[in-house]
């Protein structure tokens, strides 16, 4: 009793350390039959049935890049009237309803369009020389003043210009050239004879008709009265006219068929 007495303090340490050790040496026991058996399972699974993995269905990523790279045009003229409004009357039976006379795009008829020219002709030398003068007849058929539409004659000297072209080359003889290169302003060259008009098209007037009235010879920046309403001429094309209302509405007419 003695001895237990005085070493008991020992014998604990010893019994605690003898625990812990063999604690150790379960957990290691333990730790090592895990690894073994995650490695098992491993193995078990590689060595197993592949899945083969599905191909992404992409069809809504690719139809939204098609719908983004093909936007839709936004057409705001046309029949509906949300920006472009009309006048409203009031008919027969007292229901409001859309001025018919006023849908120009339907009451409103391009019959004819003809082309308007700038047409110059070479009429030869003239003068004694040093240096020759080269006389041209000049007709500008789309000015916008009536009085600059008329014919006129201008000379020049080879390398000089005017208005409308420069005098290039004189070809032949000098006093007798009875051909010469004209540059346009724009840059587009052009050879002339004598005599022989060169004729480009600068722009176009329209023959139109409203209801039963003819509008002829209408050149672009006219004025229309339809109905009581003034619209004016915006543009003339060859196939196509376009005019504006007082609002600023505009609605292009297209070459008639009949």
């Amino acid at each position: 009793m003695d001895f237990l007495k005085k070493h008991y303090e020992k014998i604990i340490l010893s019994v605690v350390l003898l625990v812990v050790a063999a604690a150790a040496f379960w957990l290691t026991q333990k730790v090592s039959e895990v690894q073994t058996s995650l490695d098992e399972s491993l193995q078990t699974r590689v060595r197993g049935n592949k899945k083969q993995l599905q191909p992404v269905d992409l069809t809504n990523a690719i139809t939204a890049v098609q719908l983004i790279s093909k936007p839709v045009a936004l057409d705001l003229s046309g029949d509906h009237n949300v920006f472009n409004p009309v006048r409203w009357i009031r008919g027969a039976d007292g229901v409001p309803k859309p001025d018919p006379r006023l849908e120009l795009s339907t009451t409103l008829k391009l019959t004819q369009t003809r082309p308007l020219y700038l047409s110059i002709t070479y009429l030869g030398p003239t003068g004694i020389g040093d240096p020759y003068r080269y006389q041209f007849s000049i007709e500008q058929q789309s000015a916008k003043k009536v009085s600059d539409r008329r014919p006129v004659t201008l000379s020049l000297t080879e390398g000089t210009k005017n208005n409308f072209f420069r005098l290039q080359e004189v070809r032949g003889p000098k006093d007798t050239s009875g051909e010469v290169v004209i540059e346009l302003v724009g840059g587009e060259r052009a050879t002339l004879t004598k005599g022989k008009p060169f004729q480009k098209t600068t722009g176009y007037m329209a023959d139109l008709r409203f209801e039963n009235r003819d509008f002829l010879g209408k050149r672009a920046d006219d004025n229309l009265v339809l109905a009581g309403t003034t619209y004016k001429i915006v543009a003339i094309g060859k196939d196509e006219l376009v005019v504006s209302a007082p609002n600023g509405t505009r609605t292009t007419i297209k070459l008639s068929s009949n």
